[in-house]
């Protein structure tokens, strides 16, 4: 009996993480924007998602913990979404994301006065990183 070749599974991107830099009021005021949405859309709700952030030397760790239903309960569509804006961030960081089961995806990135760049990201993780809010 003749055997092909194993087809390795696709795993489809769960999640789309947004990382930009931001002005706030004022050329001084500049903040890095971590957001993260889900690729579902929601028809009923527009849902966050609960995240644990945590900021650890040049470590950004990201704890999906679940989804939250709106508060007040208005109907809604689109995605979950979690953001975070994080004052002072500039030089090479790595992003890890985690999920209830414990899987991670893990980004470095590299954050300059204007600009946010990828450096290394996951070929096939359940994140999938952008840098330009047109592309989230």
């Amino acid at each position: 009996m003749k055997k092909g070749k194993r087809v390795k599974p696709e795993f489809p991107v769960e999640y789309r993480l947004l990382i930009v830099k931001r002005q706030k009021g004022g050329e001084s005021n500049a903040v890095t924007l971590i957001a993260l949405r889900t690729v579902n859309e929601f028809t009923s709700f527009r849902y966050e998602i609960v995240v644990e952030p945590e900021l650890s030397g040049r470590t950004i760790r990201l704890g999906i913990r679940g989804l939250r239903a709106p508060q007040p309960m208005f109907p809604g569509t689109g995605p979950a979404v979690f953001e975070a804006e994080y004052k002072k961030l500039r030089g090479t960081y790595s992003v890890i994301v985690s999920k209830l089961d414990e899987e991670e995806n893990s980004f470095s990135v590299h954050i300059s006065g204007d600009a946010v760049t990828v450096k290394d990201s996951p070929a096939d993780g359940f994140v999938k990183i952008v840098t330009r809010e047109e592309d989230w």
